[in-house]
């Protein structure tokens, strides 16, 4: 069995062929194990021509998945979990976005390094000043991708600017410091999997499009606490369709505004408390099957 699983989200039954056609090679040469999300009124989880609902991947604890929001892959980590349990490491990403090289070797590549964490090199090289004791400090168990093609920015910036060339930081993200993790090109140990759940989204919530960017805060103030380590830049995928800026506009309005404070400690807002019931809910299934 693999030790290697794919989960992709879809609401566009469409895209599915065409991205399959484009990743079959390396799926294939890596023996991974694919799981789609079909997302919807009534989502569910195809697995090897077999499809699985939430009540069969989730029991009890369906209260959890959230639809219509690319948060749904929460359904396809889940399956994972109960389902491949030989898993070590998942890769997600989106059905509109398509290899660059080997996608997968490069994140492989930085997943189970040791890196420092407490100081940051100022080059690709360890120059003179730089602690030995600390070069190996922390194992890498999250690799966060890059994107060629349409960048993730947020609606405003994205009305403003459109899609100009963008640089990449290549690197580890230091102890204490959070980043934007675009949950498109992401692979990471499934010893991460009970703080990667993805935030409630969509229509049933009232907020959107930030169910990434604070699983990643979350996931990093849990890294750092156990002296694991983060690393982005070192893969890239090519993502081909820019949603739509308008309906984007509306969906991040009360987001913008919560994530101002959020990665802060500002959790006034009632929403965060629907969260923490439920991220609770989520790390007992995974700690339940893990038992």
């Amino acid at each position: 069995m693999s030790n290697i699983a794919v989960v992709i989200p879809s609401i566009r039954p469409l895209m599915i062929e065409p991205f399959s056609e484009a990743w079959r090679p390396l799926f294939d040469y890596h023996k991974v194990e694919v799981v789609v999300v079909e997302d919807g009124d009534t989502p569910f989880v195809l697995h090897k021509g077999t499809t699985y609902t939430p009540q069969e991947i989730m029991g009890d604890y369906t209260d959890i998945i959230f639809n219509k929001n690319d948060g749904i892959r929460n359904l396809g980590f889940a399956f994972v979990k109960k389902r491949l349990p030989d898993t070590q490491y998942i890769f997600t990403t989106d059905d509109d976005c398509f290899p660059v090289g080997d996608t997968l070797a490069d994140h492989l590549a930085q997943l189970g390094k040791m890196v420092p964490i407490s100081w940051l090199s100022t080059t690709s090289e360890y120059t003179r000043g730089f602690p030995y004791e600390i070069r190996k400090e922390a194992l890498v168990v999250l690799s966060h991708g890059v994107w060629e093609g349409i960048k993730d920015y947020d609606a405003p910036t994205q009305l403003i600017k459109g899609n100009p060339e963008t640089e990449f930081y290549k690197g580890q993200i230091p102890k204490g410091v959070y980043f934007p993790m675009c949950i498109m090109n992401v692979m990471f140990d499934t010893e991460l999997l009970p703080f990667m759940y993805q935030f409630p989204m969509g229509p049933r919530v009232g907020v959107d499009r930030f169910a990434d960017i604070w699983s990643g805060i979350v996931a990093k103030r849990e890294m750092d606490k156990r002296n694991w380590a983060a690393v982005s830049g070192y893969a890239r995928i090519l993502h081909k369709k820019a949603s739509n800026v308008f309906v984007n506009l509306q969906k991040e309005a009360l987001g913008i505004s919560l994530n101002e404070g959020f990665w802060k400690g500002d959790e006034n807002h009632e929403y965060f408390k629907l969260y923490h019931e439920k991220r609770k809910r989520w790390e007992e299934f995974i700690c339940d099957i893990a038992s």
